[in-house]
């Protein structure tokens, strides 16, 4: 009975002792492992051990950041966490790899390069100031702050070399991108967002704007050459009825290489509808004794207060089908608007323009009577 219990004893010591020796951390694990931790504190110094802002810096931006910016780079670690996987020691060299779980910074990567491609389309967009350090760093800011990302793991692979009897982390890009869950890698990523999603972008800006923005955006001053004291009047009904018109529907979206095309809807106010009523009321003005004694200044004030009337109560819209082209730079898909474009916004305005003028000289509105 003795012998058996000195036995179970020695057997319980063993695998005692077994157990403890497996779960002591080696040297270069608990090195790595120190590291994270402080990563998990959000320890500036270690952050900027192995985190370079300059890296971090969309193609193109500026390289002048602010001692803020590593202030950005620690919201990165906030709901950071980790898990040794393993370790492999040869010599004077080992590996550590570890988990780690984080925020999907490829979502966040497109968030931001999708926001800095409609801030430069944008009518109140200054390149230099959007792409400098300070207010790059300021854009990811606001949405590490203030966006929800879901959580994803990943894996990081440490590198570490024993020089002078010491174990010393290898830090490198590489080590840096993966730290970072790959968002460096996201950025350099020339098709990291698809033509689809710019459009998407680019158009939901646009049916955010308001009246007085879309006349910065179209640049719109007198459009319709009325030389009066009302033009300006005029321009504003244009672009509230654009305002409050504008939709889109993306309808085929095509890639080849680094070339992309894309057939989109774009719906805007009927101009077409809006020139008809117009005409009607010139000819009803024209035929009136005040038309006749009007001087040159009133007669252009008369007819541009017509077209801002037609303007401010028209109803209807039209969609017009363009084709935008896109061509990728080597840094993202860049998006070539042309003229075919602005005139879908303007309501199909060279059609009813066209219209317009020969139904003028025939003085015959095509408005059903």
């Amino acid at each position: 009975m003795n012998r058996y219990r000195i036995a179970k004893f020695f057997i319980f010591f063993f695998f005692s002792v077994l157990f403890l020796s497996g779960c002591r951390d080696s040297e270069q694990v608990k090195l790595v492992k120190s590291e994270l931790n402080q990563l998990q504190k959000l320890d500036e110094n270690t952050i900027r051990t192995f985190i370079s802002c300059e890296n971090i810096l969309r193609p193109g931006a500026s390289s002048n950041v602010s001692s803020e910016a590593t202030q950005t780079v620690q919201l990165f670690f906030q709901d950071f966490d980790y898990r040794i996987l393993s370790s492999k020691v040869t010599d004077n060299t080992a590996t550590v790899t570890a988990e780690i779980q984080n925020i999907d910074t490829k979502e966040l990567a497109k968030d931001l390069c999708l926001e800095l491609i409609v801030r430069s389309s944008s009518p109140h967009a200054e390149d230099s100031a959007i792409l400098s350090g300070d207010s790059y760093f300021s854009l990811l800011h606001g949405f590490l702050s203030h966006n929800q990302y879901k959580s994803v793991k990943t894996e990081v692979h440490f590198h570490l070399e024993k020089t002078d009897g010491q174990w010393l982390i290898q830090g490198n890009e590489v080590l840096e991108d993966e730290l970072l869950g790959g968002f460096i890698s996201c950025l350099n990523d020339p098709y990291l967002v698809t033509p689809e999603e710019i459009i998407a972008k680019v158009c939901e800006m646009l049916k955010a704007q308001t009246p007085e923005e879309w006349i910065s955006y179209l640049e719109i001053k007198d459009v319709f050459s009325t030389y009066s004291t009302l033009s300006d009047k005029v321009d504003l009904a244009l672009a509230s009825q654009i305002s409050k018109c504008f939709s889109y529907n993306i309808r085929e979206v095509t890639v080849a290489g680094d070339k992309a095309n894309a057939l989109v809807d774009i719906t805007s106010l009927d101009m077409a509808s809006v020139l008809d009523e117009y005409l009607d009321k010139l000819l009803d003005y024209a035929s009136t004794t005040e038309a006749v004694r009007a001087t040159d200044t009133e007669l252009a004030d008369k007819t541009a207060a017509l077209l801002a009337e037609c303007l401010n109560t028209n109803r209807k819209t039209c969609t017009k089908t363009v084709e935008i082209h896109f061509t990728n730079n080597g840094t993202t898909w860049e998006m070539q608007l042309n003229g075919d474009f602005t005139d879908a916004l303007l309501g199909d305005i060279k059609k009813a323009a066209e219209a317009f003028q020969s139904a003028a000289v025939s003085g015959e509105s095509n408005t059903p009577q």
